[in-house]
């Protein structure tokens, strides 16, 4: 393996610093690497290679041409969203025909996980939790196919056996884009007279707190990351840059996550999965209920890192290389840190204290707006100190340190044991 393309389809900046971190495993195997990416721009810094920018609208046949006039004799997906990563499923396929492996899921596989209503479908079928709800078929809802004038009926049935609040979700959409909550009937008829242009889930709004979990590996030799805390859970969108999320250990959560984490690793060991994925998940009542897989690394995965020192972009190298096995074994068996995103108004003064690490703290501009966010880690043992820390290096509004102050009291310092793979 002397040649190795990653190809990505988000500004790079929102992988650092852990992408550029895998600089000396590429070296210490003699691997020559380029970033094949979309969007953005890519520094010497940013990323341990050359660069080679593509068209937005890259093609499998733009992208998979790329990679083979470059030389490549492996790749490695790190592409955003999901449409993104079915592309570089597509690509998989076409560089296998020239024997050329690469690190992304299967086409198939990846189609089950970033269609929502396939996920719910299949996580069904290995015994997971997931949101009660149906199919709503935009053809007939848009008036696109038959007339059948009963449909809306139909679903005003569907929606009141469910019971209300319910949410539309999109198929094929990420980031909380075209997602409605209907509070009552009356949403329903509002929400049918101009309903979103194309198939959607619909499904019972599960009152509970937002997690996730980041998976990686190969069929059944997987590493859990830690477990990631995103809030409650709201009738209202929401978005990833606006909220705090956490890796703190919780015990009785943990405990609790043991059978799913389980089911969930014979999902991936049956459907082949090869690579990095996150389920997304809604605690509520000591059970956890599946509400996405999005087949690729995400936007948990520097949280993940920060809390674990796991780097899932090494992990994804590895994979590529003879020593995944090996990887698996030497997983750290505690978590011994913890770390925490949130966003911030301003940034001060750097304030000295070696235990506590800024992970991240940057701006990053999504869709025209502009987004500041800190990702910080640090020793569980410190956490008494975390939030005094947080008040003289950030302005913070006066949400964010409500919400920090709950997550930081003095009796939630302990130590987890985390899950291994077999």
């Amino acid at each position: 393996m002397k040649k190795v393309a990653f190809v990505r389809s988000i500004e790079v900046q929102q992988a650092a610093p852990y992408l550029a971190a895998i600089g000396p495993l590429l070296s210490q195997h003699g691997i020559e690497a380029r970033l094949f990416y979309t969007d953005g721009c890519c520094g010497p810094r940013e990323f341990p290679g050359s660069c080679e920018k593509l068209p937005p609208d890259a093609t499998v046949d733009i992208v998979a041409n790329a990679l083979l006039e470059w030389g490549a004799s492996g790749a490695i997906s790190l592409s955003i969203p999901d449409e993104n990563s079915i592309r570089d499923a597509q690509v998989k396929h076409r560089l296998a025909q020239s024997g050329i492996p690469m690190i992304a899921h299967d086409p198939h596989t990846t189609y089950l996980f970033a269609n929502k209503w396939e996920t719910k479908r299949t996580v069904a079928r290995f015994g997971l939790l997931t949101a009660p709800g149906f199919l709503l078929d935009g053809d007939l809802v848009n008036g696109r196919a038959l007339q059948v004038r009963a449909y809306a009926d139909y679903v005003a049935q569907q929606c009141a056996e469910l019971g209300y609040p319910v949410l539309t979700k999109p198929l094929w959409d990420c980031l909380g884009n075209g997602i409605r909550f209907l509070h009552n009937e009356a949403d329903l008829v509002a929400f049918l007279r101009s309903p979103y242009n194309g198939n959607c889930v619909v499904e019972k709004f599960i009152d509970g707190e937002l997690c996730s979990v980041e998976i990686i590996g190969r069929g059944d030799q997987l590493v859990f990351q830690p477990l990631i805390w995103k809030g409650r859970t709201r009738p209202s969108p929401s978005f990833p840059f606006t909220q705090v999320r956490d890796s703190i250990p919780r015990p009785d959560a943990e405990l609790h996550f043991v059978p799913t984490a389980n089911k969930l690793r014979r999902m991936c060991a049956e459907l082949s999965v090869c690579g990095a994925l996150e389920v997304e998940m809604v605690y509520a009542d000591g059970h956890y209920h599946i509400i996405e897989i999005n087949p690729r690394v995400s936007g948990s995965t520097s949280l993940s890192i920060a809390s674990s020192g796991f780097n899932t972009f090494e992990a994804l190298v590895r994979l590529l290389l003879a020593d995944w096995t090996e990887t698996c074994a030497a997983r750290p068996a505690y978590q011994t840190m913890g770390a925490m995103q949130f966003p911030f108004i301003s940034e001060g003064a750097e304030h000295e204290d070696g235990s506590i690490q800024v992970v991240r703290s940057s701006v990053f501009n999504i869709n025209g707006e502009k987004y500041a966010n800190a990702i910080l880690s640090f020793p569980l043992t410190e956490m008494g100190s975390l939030m005094p820390w947080i008040r003289c290096r950030y302005e913070i509004s006066p949400e964010v340190a409500e919400t920090l102050a709950d997550l930081l009291p003095d009796d939630r310092i302990r130590i987890r044991r985390a899950m291994r793979c077999t």
